[in-house]
């Protein structure tokens, strides 16, 4: 077998010259430097969050305050529309009630939807007495009637065509004088 002679620095070692150590310059922070400023970053990051977040919900609180104090502005409204409404209603009734027979109004001793006048037949306790006249409701606070009293011509039966493409039109609720179409048309 031949005889191997592994290679070796020379005796005495390397001249200082010749640099074989392992020599990387040094790059950049620390690990330690790296953690603490991306903590840092994120603890800015955070802090503008928090403030965003307060800010949102005092904005939503604010909004929800402005809607609390419209609602007796929008319920006023409502309460002025509902007694417009029942107001011609009320005379809509009166006009049905005076075309009738005397002897017929004599005989019902009627008031046009009045919810909290005398109603004839109606008990103190609401049972039936003919000998009694009590209004249906004790109650000094306004109570809305649970059904409006509307002319035939100006009811509107549900129309579970609408959004099909079966009907394109409708001749009952087309045909009406006050359809938006034929007042447009009128207007022209």
């Amino acid at each position: 077998m031949p005889s191997y002679s592994q290679d070796l620095p020379p005796e005495g070692g390397f001249p200082t010259s010749i640099r074989y150590q392992r020599y990387i310059p040094k790059r950049g922070p620390s690990g330690f430097t790296l953690f603490v400023a991306s903590f840092a970053i994120m603890g800015y990051g955070w802090y503008w969050v928090l403030e965003s977040n307060n800010e949102r919900r005092e904005l939503s609180r604010e909004k929800a305050w402005a809607r609390i104090h419209l609602v007796p502005l929008l319920q006023a409204e409502t309460d002025r529309d509902i007694v417009r409404r029942l107001e011609a209603a009320k005379k809509r009734e009166q006009v049905i009630i005076d075309n009738q027979a005397p002897t017929v109004k004599e005989q019902r001793n009627f008031q046009a939807l009045d919810l909290k006048a005398k109603t004839p037949g109606v008990g103190r306790y609401g049972g039936y007495d003919p000998k009694q006249a009590q209004p249906v409701y004790h109650t000094d606070r306004y109570v809305a009637p649970t059904f409006l009293l509307l002319p035939k011509e100006k009811i509107m039966n549900s129309q579970w065509w609408r959004g099909s493409k079966l009907f394109l039109k409708n001749p009952a609720y087309h045909e009406r004088d006050d359809f938006s179409s034929k007042l447009e048309e009128k207007n022209f």
